[in-house]
């Protein structure tokens, strides 16, 4: 017993040296959609509603090449493992034009598709021209943010998490300054206002691009992997990059995908609506900050884990990522109950505006306690390179549940608003005890085959 607990602590310990410097990280990340939201919320109510509607149709697209980028751990992490340094280098530098192409696709997406889309959601004039701005100015980022999320991805995987959280707690003062300078004209800058928190963002992730590649040419451990190099396109090599990736990207993006397209129904209820809901949804995305760096952690692990065919080792770290996240969504949940208030007015100062906000982040609560559970086991199901299943689940927790259960609570009891919060909600458990249902098939998979 005494054995047990020694060990227990050692894994832990070993949890938190990668957790942390990944849960900084996550929060910087998500730090620049808070900053674009709170700042633009602070100059106008109406920018506020059309960065939001922008938010809403960029983000699952963005968060689907992420996700695919985001194969890469996995893979290297299983690698590193089993000691296979050159495979490494081969499949990072086609990762980088994986990158760039995938950046590229999404501008040109945006491009044919932006006007016709707002168009259908007859939006009022102004909120639609703020959103065509924000997205227009926000686009000339996506190509350093894709290449910088394929660095932090290999850095991630092999253990270095702090040099990613170095890297991307930059972000925070970098996108403060530019969002500052062009939203409220100073400076200098012309006044944008929501337009501006887009070039703001841009700006923000080309300095870190810049960054990034300098410590890579000058950290001890990363100069000695040759990724930057140009080594030719080789098609050949992109089979696992997809096979692996593209799973995960559509599992974030069935998820991502429901919450935006939530954000767009919100659009019928007004502009009031709209930004409460904007507010409420951007403080739970920076809350999910925990749970997500705890799933990227167990990625990590997990893949080197069953790379050095340590099975036994990669379920404890399971389990020990999973208590911590329950653990931490209690502590969250519960200081978020107590100061709700005071949450909702960092968004704005209109009284009704406040309201609004903290019945929408009284719903929010649920979220953290569901997703505590399931991004632990979604990182831990990816350490194995389990991949296809927990997207389906997505889909049916999601779009066959989740999002159904708001269009009958809206159309046929006509609850309002709040109908989609709840429908999302249902969403999230249905996902979460499927997941829970999954990672004990896979677990009984391995003990199986290698006999633990």
């Amino acid at each position: 017993m005494m054995k047990s607990t020694i060990q227990e602590n050692h894994k832990f310990k070993a949890l938190l040296t990668i957790l942390i410097p990944v849960l900084i990280y996550q929060i910087a990340n998500y730090s620049a959609q808070f900053i674009d939201t709170v700042m633009t919320g602070r100059y106008n109510e109406v920018h506020l509603a059309g960065v939001s509607i922008g938010g809403s149709l960029y983000a699952p697209f963005f968060t689907l090449l992420t996700g695919l980028i985001s194969g890469l751990v996995p893979i290297v992490g299983q690698y590193f493992g089993q000691k296979k340094l050159d495979k490494i280098e081969q499949v990072m530098r086609q990762y980088l034009i994986i990158g760039v192409v995938l950046a590229l696709a999404l501008f040109v997406l945006g491009l044919l598709f932006l006007k016709p889309v707002l168009g259908i959601m007859n939006l009022e004039p102004e909120v639609e021209a703020v959103a065509v701005g924000y997205l227009t100015w926000l686009s000339l980022g996506f190509i350093p943010l894709l290449l910088f999320s394929v660095l932090r991805s290999f850095v991630d995987a092999l253990g270095l998490t702090k040099v990613s959280m170095m890297l991307m707690v930059l972000v925070v003062p970098l996108n403060m300054f530019f969002n500052y300078s062009l939203i409220y004209g100073q400076f200098g800058f012309p006044e944008m206002g929501g337009a501006g928190a887009g070039l703001g963002t841009a700006l923000a992730y080309w300095g870190l691009l810049v960054v990034a590649v300098v410590v890579f040419r000058k950290h001890p451990v990363l100069k000695e992997y040759d990724v930057l190099k140009w080594s030719g396109i080789n098609i050949k090599m992109w089979k696992e990059p997809f096979k692996i990736g593209l799973p995960i990207g559509l599992s974030i993006f069935a998820e991502v995908a429901v919450f935006a397209f939530v954000g767009l129904l919100m659009s019928k209820f007004g502009t009031s609506i709209i930004a409460s809901h904007q507010a409420a949804m951007n403080f739970a995305t920076v809350v999910y900050a925990f749970p997500i760096s705890i799933s990227t952690a167990l990625t990590i692990i997990v893949s080197y884990e069953v790379g050095r065919k340590d099975i036994r080792s990669a379920m404890q770290f399971a389990y020990i990522g999973i208590a911590t996240a329950v653990t931490l969504a209690v502590l969250t949940l519960t200081l978020l109950a107590l100061n709700i208030q005071s949450v909702a007015a960092l968004y704005g100062t209109d009284p009704d505006f406040i309201q609004l906000t903290v019945v929408f982040l009284t719903y929010s609560l649920l979220f953290q306690l569901f997703d505590a559970v399931a991004a632990p086991i979604q990182g831990t199901l990816r350490g194995f390179k389990d991949v296809q299943m927990p997207f389906i689940l997505f889909l049916i927790g999601y779009w066959i549940i989740g999002l159904p259960t708001g269009f009958i609570l809206d159309n046929v009891f006509n609850s309002g608003p709040y109908s989609y919060w709840i429908g999302l909600i249902m969403g999230l458990m249905s996902s979460c005890i499927f997941l829970v249902f999954r990672l004990r098939r896979v677990f009984k998979k391995y003990k199986e085959s290698r006999g633990v």
